[in-house]
């Protein structure tokens, strides 16, 4: 199996997903120290995740008219501008906004040519184990970046994570280009967008795109929710600094390499279908443990956990499940699913924080609301594959 792909693939994907939580753990801090609400300050989530998922239909089918390479760079590059906009705007909450708006219409790239490039590169067998390994850091740095960042917060400003964001980017950028290979060796050919509108729509009502990639929005949505709401939960009810609370996140992250590692010893011996329910197994004791236990630390950050195991083995099940038979398709596909997936997460997401989910009662009824949606989208998909057998 060849690794030059999946190694510059990790590092793309990681550059978008850097940008959606490093900076969760300032955002108490950039609430003090611009004088903003807490629903003002969610903004800086919000747009962010908005630019990144609407810039992705743009991203995915020029992606696959043009190619990997140009994309990169021209995304990357918007990205970087806009993380130069936020430190020169760093005294004023509406520059700040933009600036988050600009690094999330940019980042849109990093998750559309993350999965390509392993679809150009991987088939079968080859392309799932590569997607686990993918899941770790697309599922990891979310969890793993708030450490980073909150420690960075809390000694040095919050103003050195945009500076260290801005370095990662830089660096990240030259290495692409001058490594990354075009991958798409499938031919350019001219971009129309209005056959890529219409190709969008016979997507959104393909029921296979909808279904396998549902598990992923679901368990996306229920993550970031709980990292938008664990800040202030953890900082301002239960006392932790900004360091303090970077350090504890380090435990869920942990969960994300377990749900990620378990899966490629597990996927031996479970089908798809079971691995699914273990999933939401875990997902729904989460709900559970947060209903009826304290509002404590340790309760708080072991259902988060339990959480993150569940996405760890989710969700390369479902990026496999959504890609394999769009070969030909996987950056429009990938597209489609990561603009839904981010603009559900920064506008349900932010609707969600600000006026209901603010405690970690609400938490666990959260997490099972999700758990049931994800179970119900299985139901629904094993009976339709039963279905298909009668009449086969």
């Amino acid at each position: 199996m060849k690794k030059t792909p999946m190694l510059l693939a990790m590092m793309i994907i990681a550059t978008g997903q850097v940008g959606v939580s490093i900076y969760l753990p300032s955002l108490p801090l950039i609430s003090q120290s611009l004088d903003a609400s807490q629903a003002d300050v969610q903004l800086l989530v919000t747009l962010f995740l908005v630019g990144f998922g609407a810039s992705q239909l743009f991203y995915g089918p020029l992606s696959d008219a043009i190619g990997r390479r140009p994309v990169f760079i021209v995304g990357q590059g918007v990205y970087l501008l806009g993380t130069v906009m936020c430190l020169l705007l760093s005294h004023s909450l509406t520059g700040l906004i933009l600036g988050r708006l600009l690094q999330g219409l940019g980042a849109g790239s990093a998750s559309v040519l993350g999965r390509s490039v392993l679809r150009d590169s991987y088939d079968g067998a080859q392309l799932t184990k590569a997607l686990s390994y993918i899941s770790v850091t697309a599922s990891i740095m979310p969890i793993l970046a708030p450490v980073f960042g909150g420690w960075m917060a809390f000694y040095l400003g919050w103003q050195a994570v945009f500076m260290f964001v801005l370095l990662y980017l830089a660096a990240i950028f030259t290495l692409g280009y001058f490594v990354l290979p075009e991958t798409n060796s499938y031919g350019k050919h001219r971009f129309e967008p209005i056959e890529v509108v219409k190709n969008y729509g016979r997507l959104i009502t393909n029921k296979q795109v909808l279904s396998s990639a549902s598990y992923n929005w679901i368990s996306y949505l229920t993550s970031l929710v709980s990292l938008s709401v664990m800040p202030f939960i953890l900082q301002h009810h239960l006392g932790l600094t900004a360091a303090e609370y970077g350090s504890v996140m380090i435990i869920p992250s942990a969960g994300l390499m377990i749900g990620s590692v378990s899966l490629n010893v597990l996927n031996r011996y479970m089908s798809t279908q079971q691995l699914l329910r273990l999933a939401i197994s875990l997902m729904s004791f989460a709900g559970v443990w947060l209903l009826v236990t304290e509002v404590t630390l340790f309760n708080l950050i072991w259902a988060f956990t339990c959480l993150t195991i569940a996405q760890g083995l989710s969700f390369p099940l479902s990026i496999s499940m959504l890609l394999e038979p769009h070969k030909r398709q996987a950056g429009a596909v990938s597209a489609l699913s990561g603009s839904i997936q981010m603009c559900l997460a920064g506008l349900f997401g932010g609707y969600l924080v600000e006026h209901w989910v603010q405690s970690q009662f609400a938490i666990g009824v959260f997490y099972l609301i999700a758990a049931s949606l994800m179970a119900f989208v299985l139901l629904l998909s094993r009976s339709k594959t039963l279905m298909q057998r009668e009449f086969a």
